[in-house]
């Protein structure tokens, strides 16, 4: 398969290594670069809303590419609903992350949003429901681990087990998944070695890792999708 070639090339991942230490080496470089960095709206914000924004379009084509097995029987139908439920969410998650767009078209936010979101913004995920906040967070670390990391290592090395699940659930690439571990791990290294160089007070240090961590997130999520979307495009054009 042409797809499997391309994510086995080293370039892929070495590119991505280097990007993920570069950005979390930012919180070294003084407080100019953390103005431009990880205050809101600016580069990490940005590029991830962005990553998150070309995830959402490569999971629709890929929803796209497979939307004939929505007529074939049996289950087939429930994988192409699984691309498109991604689509979905990752919109979602772009909107989210740009507030809706709402700093961009200088829109004001309703009194009923205002009195139960912690910053004031047209988005979900500050929304605080009994003291506490939706836990986004915690979901969004379960989905990559679980779609982005354990399925395909499962599928690679429990063979039955991937030609079962990848009737019903796209499968994306181990490397990838290495990739999302990688930034997980690095974030919490970050935290060791760059907090004494880290001065900037309009955004806590923790604040600024977990920015640059979920802009990464972001662009690996994109990576999948891509990989997702060349993959249906594969077996749709074997089918034709």
């Amino acid at each position: 398969m042409l797809t499997s070639k391309l994510f086995s090339r080293p370039v892929i991942y070495v590119v991505a290594v280097v990007y993920v230490i570069l950005s979390f080496l930012t919180l070294a470089w003084g407080d100019a670069i953390a103005a431009a960095t990880v205050r809101e709206d600016q580069y990490f914000e940005s590029v991830g809303a962005l990553g998150f924004f070309i995830a959402a379009l490569f999971f629709f084509l890929a929803f796209w590419n497979s939307r004939r097995d929505l007529k074939k029987g049996g289950l087939a139908w429930v994988k192409p609903l699984v691309l498109l439920g991604f689509a979905l969410v990752f919109f979602f998650g772009a909107g989210e992350e740009i507030s809706w767009g709402q700093r961009i078209f200088n829109i004001a936010t309703p009194e009923e949003i205002n009195a139960v979101n912690d910053q004031g913004e047209i988005t979900i995920h500050n929304i605080d429901i009994g003291g506490t906040n939706i836990p986004f967070e915690t979901m969004f670390d379960l989905l990559w681990m679980s779609f982005a990391f354990a399925l395909p290592f499962a599928a690679l090395f429990i063979k039955p087990l991937g030609h079962f699940a990848e009737k019903f659930i796209p499968i994306s690439h181990w490397g990838v998944g290495l990739l999302f571990v990688f930034n997980y791990l690095w974030a919490k290294v970050a935290k060791s070695i760059h907090a004494a160089a880290y001065a900037y007070d309009r955004v806590p240090f923790r604040q600024a890792v977990q920015e640059i961590k979920e802009s990464n997130y972001a662009i690996l999520f994109a990576l999948v999708a891509f990989f997702l979307f060349l993959v249906a495009r594969e077996a749709a054009a074997q089918k034709s």
